[in-house]
Order: C-alpha cells, then sequence, then structure tokens
C-alpha cells in the first residue's frame, strides 16, 4: 500500500509538471501568437500605405501617360495621316504606272506583231531562197554529176572508137608493110637475079678474055716471058665489083633492118598505149565504181535507218512486255532446279543441251546459273549417270557446261572450291572414252593453270596413279596400231593419238612441281 501511494504521489507530481509545462507552453503560444497578430497587423498597415503610395504613384504615372497617350494618338494619326497622304500618291503613281505599262505593252505588242510578221515574211523568204538554192544546188550538182556520166561516157567512147580506129590503123599499117616487104622482096629477087646474070656475063667474060689473051700470049711470047699486067688489071676491077656489090646488099640490109626496128618500136609503142588506156579505164570505172558504191550505200543506210529504229523500239517494247516466266534465264533456272528430278532422259539431255549452249555465249547466265547452285547440280547429275549412250551424252553435256564455266576466274575457283568436284571430273575422265574424256581433259587442264587446282589434284594419288596407268596403256596401244596399220582404221588410231596426248599433257601439268 506504501509502495501504492508513493506511486500515485510520484505521478501526481508528475501531473503537475506536466501541467505545469502545458501552461507554459500555452503561454508562449499565446504570446508568439499575439506577437505574430501585431506583426500581421503591422505588415498590413505598412501593405496598405504601400498600396496607397502606389496608387498614388500610378494615378500621377496614369496623368503622365494619358497626357503621353494624347501625345501618341496625336503622334499616330499624323502618322496615319502621313501614311494614307503617301498611299494615295502611291496608288495614284501606281495608276499612272499601270497606264504607262499598258500603253507600252500595247506599243510593244503593236511592234512585236510588226516584228513578228516581218520575221514571217523574211522567214518564208528565207526558206524560199533556201529551197530554191538548195535545188539549185542539187541541179548544179545533177548537172555535174551528169556531165562527168557524159564526160567519162563520151571518154569512154572515144576510147573505144581511137582502140578501133589504131586496130584498123595498125592492121592496114601491117598489110601495107607486108605488101611493101613483099614488093621489096620481089624487087630485090628482081635485082638479085641481075645482078647474078651481071656477075655472070662478067665472069664469063673475063674468063674468056682471060683464056682468049692467054692462047694469043703462049702463041707470040716465049715460053719464060710472063706478063702479068693485064691480069693484075683485071683482078682489080673485080674485086672493085664485088666490093660495090658487097656495099650495096650491106646498104639494102640495113635499110630491112632498120625498117624492121621501126616495125617493133612501133608495135611496142601500141601495145603500151593501150596498156596505159586500159589502166585509166580500169581506174576510171573503178573510181566509178565506189563513188556509186558510196552514194547507193548512203542511199540504203538513209532509208533504213528509219525501219532499224523502229525495229529496235519494238524490240526494247516486246522486252519490257515480256513475261519473267518466259525469260530464258528464269526457264533456265527453273529447269536447274528440276535437273535432278527428271524422269525422262530426253528431257534431261534436252536440258543439259541448252544450259551448254546458253553459258558458251553468256557470262551473265553462267554466273546466275552458279549463284542458283549449278555446278553441284551438275556433279551430283555427273556422278549419277550410267554408262549408257543417252546417259553418257547427257555427261558430255554436263561437263561442256562445265567447261564453259571455267572460263572465267572466278566461276574457276567456286568449281574448284566445290566438294568433290576435282575428283569427280578426274573420275569421269578415267572411266570415259568419247567426247566427254576431251571436255573433262580441258577442265582439268584449267584446273591445273590454277594454284588452288593444282593443290586439290596432287591431294588425290590414287587417281594420279591410274592416270600414269591410263598414259602407259595408250602408249601401248598406240605403238601396236602404227606396228599393225591396217588392223585399225586411220580415225582410231587418230583418236587413240588424241586421247594419248591429252593424257599425257594433263599427267605432266598435275605432276609438274
Amino acid at each position: 500500500m506504501f509502495r501504492c501511494l508513493k506511486a500515485y504521489r510520484h505521478h501526481q507530481a508528475a501531473v503537475k509538471i506536466q501541467h505545469h509545462f502545458s501552461a507554459t507552453k500555452i503561454q508562449s503560444y499565446f504570446r508568439s501568437w499575439l506577437l505574430r497578430k501585431k506583426f500581421l497587423d503591422q505588415v498590413r498597415a505598412i501593405i496598405k500605405v504601400q498600396s496607397v503610395f502606389r496608387m498614388f504613384r500610378c494615378l500621377k504615372a496614369y496623368r503622365h501617360y494619358q497626357a503621353a497617350v494624347k501625345i501618341q494618338h496625336h503622334l499616330s494619326a499624323t502618322k496615319i495621316q502621313s501614311y494614307f497622304r503617301s498611299w494615295l500618291l502611291r496608288k495614284k503613281f501606281i495608276d499612272q504606272i499601270r497606264v504607262i505599262i499598258k500603253i507600252q505593252s500595247v506599243f510593244r505588242k503593236f511592234i512585236c506583231l510588226k516584228t513578228y510578221r516581218h520575221y514571217q515574211i523574211t522567214t518564208k523568204s528565207a526558206t524560199l531562197i533556201q529551197s530554191f538554192v538548195r535545188g539549185w544546188i542539187v541541179r548544179r550538182e545533177a548537172c555535174s554529176h551528169r556531165n562527168f556520166i557524159v564526160a567519162i561516157q563520151r571518154h569512154c567512147r572515144g576510147w573505144l572508137v581511137r582502140r578501133d580506129f589504131l586496130f584498123q590503123r595498125d592492121a592496114a599499117i601491117n598489110i601495107q608493110s607486108v605488101i611493101r616487104s613483099l614488093k621489096r622482096q620481089k624487087t630485090f629477087n628482081c635485082e638479085k637475079e641481075a645482078a647474078k646474070e651481071i656477075q655472070r656475063f662478067v665472069r664469063g667474060h673475063i674468063i674468056r678474055n682471060r683464056l682468049i689473051g692467054a692462047s694469043r700470049l703462049h702463041a707470040a711470047i716465049p715460053t719464060g716471058c710472063i706478063l702479068k699486067r693485064p691480069t693484075d688489071c683485071y683482078c682489080f676491077q673485080l674485086k672493085l665489083f664485088l666490093y660495090s656489090v658487097l656495099k650495096l646488099q650491106r646498104w639494102w640490109r640495113g635499110v630491112l633492118l632498120f625498117k624492121l626496128r621501126s616495125k617493133c618500136a612501133l608495135t611496142i609503142q601500141s601495145h603500151i598505149r593501150g596498156w596505159i588506156a586500159r589502166q585509166k579505164a580500169i581506174r576510171d570505172r573503178h573510181h566509178i565504181a565506189v563513188i556509186q558504191s558510196h552514194w547507193k550505200g548512203y542511199l540504203v543506210r538513209k532509208e533504213s535507218r528509219g525501219l532499224l529504229l523502229d525495229l529496235r523500239l519494238r524490240m526494247q517494247k516486246s522486252a519490257q512486255n515480256v513475261d519473267d516466266g518466259r525469260r530464258i534465264i528464269n526457264r533456265l533456272l527453273a529447269a536447274l532446279s528440276e535437273l535432278l528430278n527428271m524422269k525422262s532422259v530426253s528431257v534431261t539431255l534436252h536440258t543439259c543441251a541448252t544450259l551448254d549452249m546458253t553459258t558458251r555465249h553468256s557470262q551473265r547466265c553462267c554466273e546466275e546459273l552458279v549463284g542458283a547452285g549449278a555446278i553441284g547440280t551438275l556433279l551430283q547429275l555427273i556422278r549419277s549417270v550410267s554408262r549408257s549412250i543417252p546417259d553418257q551424252e547427257v555427261s558430255k553435256h554436263a561437263l561442256s557446261t562445265l567447261r564453259n564455266l571455267c572460263r572465267y576466274p572466278h566461276l574457276l575457283e567456286m568449281l574448284i572450291d566445290s566438294h568433290g568436284s576435282v575428283e569427280i571430273i578426274l573420275w569421269e575422265l578415267l572411266r570415259n572414252k568419247e567426247d566427254g574424256y576431251f571436255v573433262a581433259s580441258e577442265i582439268l587442264k584449267k584446273i591445273c593453270s590454277n594454284r588452288k587446282g593444282f593443290e586439290a589434284i596432287r591431294k588425290l594419288p590414287a587417281l594420279l596413279k591410274r592416270l600414269s596407268t591410263l598414259v602407259d596403256e595408250l602408249t601401248r596401244k598406240t605403238i601396236n596400231e602404227k606396228r599393225n596399220p591396217r588392223g585399225l582404221g586411220p580415225a582410231i588410231r587418230e583418236h587413240t593419238e588424241r586421247r594419248l596426248k591429252d593424257a599425257a599433257e594433263l599427267l605432266r601439268l598435275a605432276t609438274s612441281s
């Protein structure tokens, strides 16, 4: 109980202390409220004083503003009036300018119309003059061409007439020369006979005189006496006569030789003149033919220019309007995608032949087909074909397509990078004996010319060994065929030699370091 009482007393003391603190706190709050109220009253008074002072200042400023506004209104009215007057002046000036511009436009229109009419008249006159001038030029050129043609024809006719005349003159000269030669020959023969008669008569007379004189001398003169004088006289006369005859004959031979040389010179000159005239006529004819060919070609090109342009436009339009499904590259890609699934050998052969033909003539087709996976498809097709004749044709066209792709270096590298491509082609070379053998040989030669292809072939020692065996076998076969030439035909021997040559060259390329 004591403890409870003690606790109660402590509780009352605590309550008193708490009440004291509460009263103190309330008093402090009240005093602070009074202070705040007093401060707020002072603030309100100050604000009211300030508002009155501001109102006074505002009223003063308003009065000044009204005065300034009046002045501003006056200035604005003055400015508006000045702007209005200037607007009226500008409007009046613009109206005057418009009237002036309209007058000027009408005047310029009149001048332009007059100038245009004069230009039309001038243009028509110039066109008419140009047409007349062009017509005159064309007529002059036509007349000049006609005159040239007439002159050429006249010269040709004159040349023909001169040639005929020269031929006739040469014939007449030849006839006359023959007749003269006959007459001279006849005269010469007559003179020769006369000279012979004279010589015979003179010789007979001399001999008779000698004989008669000798008999007389032998009868009258002694035996030891010799008379030389008359004999010497006769010998001198005989020598003089013979010398005269020889001189006459020499002169006549000289005359005949001169005539023969003159005749030969005339013949040579006539032939040379004829050859020169023929050459000139040939050159003129060639020039005429060249001019005519150029003129005809110009006319043909001029006439065909429009046709070619029309044909080109039609081809471009048809190329633009063609369906994409009908384009050859799209059809080839579609056929390539279905190549391995085709059941008919004839369809497969036709598709491979078409691929071969298109890749032979178009680089774009080669690139598109390679992009569509043609290399893998063709290699798989080559591996899957049998040894029958139709399948061998399919294999040949597939190899030919790969050969066409190998013409381009970037496509050749893609072929080499394809898995098993070199092995498949080399295996096809070893087992094929027909045209596919040579196609595969060309592909492998191109592969060997590339560094990567050479390394890929060197990685196939078993196939290289079989290639070496094939070379040895073909060598023995060629030697046997040469020893027995009658056993086989020349075509078979040539085929074997060609196979041996390709195989040996390929082996050399594949094994060379």
